[in-house]
């Protein structure tokens, strides 16, 4: 990809999240890359085009954990760990597709704003949120069954509640470059829940 159009991507797309899509407007970008409109729109016919790239992009590494390694998975409190990592993989990668640091929630929010311009990556949010729940749902069984958690918690409110955990992240600043600090929060979050729901005998 030509690096000039790369570089009006990145910045670009990075407006569409913090702002929103229908709030940035031709000026808005023009400004953020730094272009005029002419040149502007010598790499791309409308933002709309411009949307549709970052979304690819950023669908490349929506990828979750492998069936093998969710077999291996030992105890909820491991699966946190896994959990957490893998955001972490995925936020590392996301920085070096785009140079910038990018919170998932930002880019679910995006989707759903121009779900009547791009409904397929809607419909792709949505499969990746019942696996994700279903995941949870299975380790918690297991962990119930197993006497790791109270056996009296309801599973589904639970699973709801422990993916929720990772919403905390949603005010962390895009241009946050310390990714141990900006994770730090999810995890004591995550900690202080399984404290709550251990089982203690």
């Amino acid at each position: 990809m030509n690096r000039l159009r790369e570089e009006i991507i990145n910045k670009a797309f990075a407006l569409f999240l913090s702002r929103g899509y229908h709030a940035c407007s031709l000026k808005d970008l023009e400004t953020a890359t730094g272009l005029t409109k002419g040149a502007f729109y010598y790499y791309f016919r409308n933002k709309e085009e411009i949307l549709k790239e970052g979304l690819e992009r950023y669908a490349t590494v929506m990828e979750e954990i492998s069936g093998e390694e969710f077999e291996r998975v030992g105890s909820l409190k491991e699966y946190i760990d896994v959990v957490v990592d893998e955001k972490v993989r995925r936020i590392e990668r996301l920085q070096e597709l785009f140079g910038l640091f990018i919170i998932e929630e930002l880019y679910f929010q995006l989707v759903l704003e121009v779900e009547k311009l791009f409904p397929a990556y809607r419909r792709r949010i949505d499969e990746l949120s019942k696996q994700r729940l279903s995941c949870w749902e299975k380790v918690i069984l297991k962990a119930k069954q197993s006497g790791e958690i109270k056996r009296s918690l309801d599973t589904s409110i639970l699973a709801r509640n422990l993916m929720s955990v990772s919403g905390s992240m949603v005010n962390i600043e895009l241009s946050s470059a310390d990714l141990r600090y900006a994770f730090s929060d999810m995890r004591l979050q995550y900690g202080q829940y399984y404290m709550l729901i251990k089982n203690k005998t």
